[in-house]
């Protein structure tokens, strides 16, 4: 096991495909909650590699508390990529049965990377308050930890940056006006199940 990549949120799955391409040694999943979102995606994946197609990109439409449990432990690396709606406020609030749901994707030792973005007019009821967030997430690394996640670094991105990602969403933020997006690096410590 191993070499398996879990990317959650993934939206039209733009981003999981380029990284398939870039990487056909490592088995790339990408996920997101609305299964109109991947169609496209998984069709061109299924297509012959001559017309695009990858043979290491699955596409799952089901939101995370589903992967979660009926993927278990294996990946060694996972991926939130500018989440909004409830995987927002799962990585953002945090929800603790979320991060746990998270943690249950990965093997020990598996790197998490979580980007998200803040807009206090559009965002303010993720937290259900106004808040101070460059505090809020100075707070992270505590609740992370309690589900075995060991966030090892935290920083904003600038816009450049955010573009870098290569998702459809990264790029349209990327080219909009500043906004508040965080960075977090972590590691799993231990094996992690969903709660019962």
């Amino acid at each position: 096991m191993g070499r398996i990549h879990i990317d959650l949120g993934s939206g039209d799955g733009r981003g999981p495909y380029r990284w398939a391409l870039a990487a056909p040694n490592r088995l790339i999943i990408a996920t997101d909650a609305n299964p109109d979102a991947l169609l496209e995606t998984a069709w061109k994946a299924g297509r012959k590699p001559a017309r695009g197609g990858v043979s290491n990109l699955i596409c799952i439409a089901e939101p995370l508390s589903v992967v979660g449990r009926e993927l278990g432990a294996l990946a060694d690396i996972v991926t939130v990529i500018l989440p909004w709606g409830l995987l927002l406020q799962a990585v953002a609030v945090p929800l603790m049965e979320s991060l746990r749901e998270i943690a249950a994707l990965c093997l020990p030792d598996a790197r998490i990377e979580i980007v998200f973005s803040y807009d206090p007019e559009r965002d303010a009821e993720v937290f259900g308050m106004d808040v101070d967030l460059a505090e809020h997430v100075a707070k992270l690394p505590t609740l992370y930890r309690e589900v075995g996640l060991r966030i090892e670094q935290i920083g904003k991105l600038s816009n450049e940056q955010l573009r870098g990602y290569q998702t459809t969403w990264a790029k349209r933020l990327g080219f909009g006006k500043p906004r508040q997006t965080w960075r977090l690096l972590a590691r799993c410590l231990s094996f992690q199940f969903r709660s019962a």
